[in-house]
């Protein structure tokens, strides 16, 4: 019996013995079992963005990054990752390049973060003072051009608009024209492309060339609550916008 169990001991130690360690030649273990890299990015200013606290601190920054089925293996020296390199790993030289996570936001409205910031940093006040219509999208970019510009001569018939003051229109939604959201209407100033955007800047300035002006959909920096009247938007004593209406739009 005690023959037998030092016999199965030392089989075990032998076998041991025999199994490959990484200081051995790997070359003929199956490329399944081992876990190489798919790609490793080296050279590179890796932001982790890991410390989650609302500040300034940009978290972890790596030299190099090693990937393996589209989730991060490590992240390290250029050495450290490199070592994680298989004969079949691709290698790529990011030459100092940054490298930031992808950012998913499904609903963000910058304008108004960026407006809140500015503000606050530079002191501004805190309500625009400036004048604001809200009006009735067109059926197509031209016929929503002129009525900005039929709109603008309005204006500046029954006001003097100072350089301080903003001028904001804002278009109105209108399904029966095909715009049945706010949504809608913005295709009208977006596109993939620059050269598809139907309506710009230069269509813009040429309408309205010495004042500042926005052409929103739905909102913007002024609102006026009521559709197709021109108001007229300052600060009250305790910073309160004060509307007084100028002109309607005739009919």
């Amino acid at each position: 019996m005690r023959q037998s169990l030092l016999l199965s001991i030392t089989a075990s130690m032998l076998m041991m013995l025999s199994m490959p360690t990484f200081s051995q030649d790997i070359s003929s273990v199956p490329a399944a079992v081992i876990q190489w890299a798919d790609a490793v990015y080296t050279n590179a200013k890796i932001v982790t963005l890991d410390d989650h606290e609302m500040n300034s601190n940009p978290g972890t920054i790596a030299q190099a990054m090693a990937v393996r089925d589209e989730k991060i293996m490590g992240l390290g020296t250029n050495e450290a990752m490199l070592k994680m390199a298989g004969p079949k790993t691709k290698v790529v030289d990011l030459q100092g390049k940054m490298v930031i996570p992808g950012i998913v936001e499904s609903h963000v409205h910058p304008m108004g973060a960026a407006l809140d910031i500015a503000r606050e940093k530079f002191k501004l006040r805190s309500t625009p003072e400036g004048f604001a219509l809200s009006m009735d999208v067109g059926a197509t970019p031209d016929e929503t051009m002129a009525k900005v510009a039929k709109a603008m001569e309005l204006l500046l018939k029954n006001a003097q608009p100072t350089p301080e003051e903003w001028i904001n229109i804002s278009l109105v939604h209108n399904p029966e024209l095909g715009f049945a959201s706010p949504a809608d209407v913005s295709t009208l100033m977006s596109a993939p492309k620059l050269s598809d955007v139907a309506i710009n800047k230069s269509d813009i300035s040429e309408i309205v060339p010495n004042y500042p002006f926005v052409l929103s959909s739905a909102s913007s920096i002024l609102s006026a609550k009521e559709k197709n009247v021109w108001v007229h938007i300052t600060r009250g004593p305790n910073g309160e916008p004060v509307v007084k209406n100028v002109v309607k739009l005739p009919e």
